[in-house]
């Protein structure tokens, strides 16, 4: 599996359009189109570039300042110059960023630097099962721990 992942490009990923917002924002604002499309982050843009990125653990930490903090410009609020992937990159390395950064969500650019979307674990999970069901439907729940008894018994 490991190398079929080497091998596929994250093209292939259902890659979710971007959502992107001006760093004056204000947050509410963010936030009410994260839950109106119904995505975990939003890219923070400038002069189409990407500069930031705010996601649904951002405004959770971040809650707690109140209402009036909603008012704020996202900048105040999102995560500076975040990671990137290109859609040139491998399924693996897209995983493996994701893994090692411990984040959901990787914005995707193009070949000229423009975010062009954004990618987060369900979409390698739903991938996976895509490409390899007989694999991941068969799992056990702990592939170290093998049920005593056949489920349903």
């Amino acid at each position: 599996m490991k190398n079929n992942l080497r091998n596929f490009k994250v093209r292939h990923l259902r890659i979710s359009p971007p959502l992107c917002v001006s760093e004056d924002s204000p947050v509410r604002d963010a936030i009410r189109q994260m839950q109106t499309q119904r995505v975990g982050c939003v890219l923070v843009c400038r002069n189409n570039r990407l500069v930031g990125i705010m996601t649904e653990v951002d405004v959770v930490r971040k809650g707690e300042w109140g209402q009036d903090a909603m008012n704020q410009p996202i900048h105040q609020w999102m995560t500076p110059a975040p990671i990137l992937i290109s859609t040139d990159a491998s399924i693996w390395e897209a995983a493996k960023t994701m893994k090692e950064g411990g984040f959901r969500h990787l914005p995707v650019i193009d070949h000229e630097g423009k975010p062009i979307g954004f990618i987060s674990i369900r979409n390698i999970v739903t991938y996976l099962a895509d490409q390899f069901p007989d694999t991941i439907y068969t799992l056990p729940p702990d592939p170290n721990k093998i049920p005593a008894t056949p489920e349903g018994a």
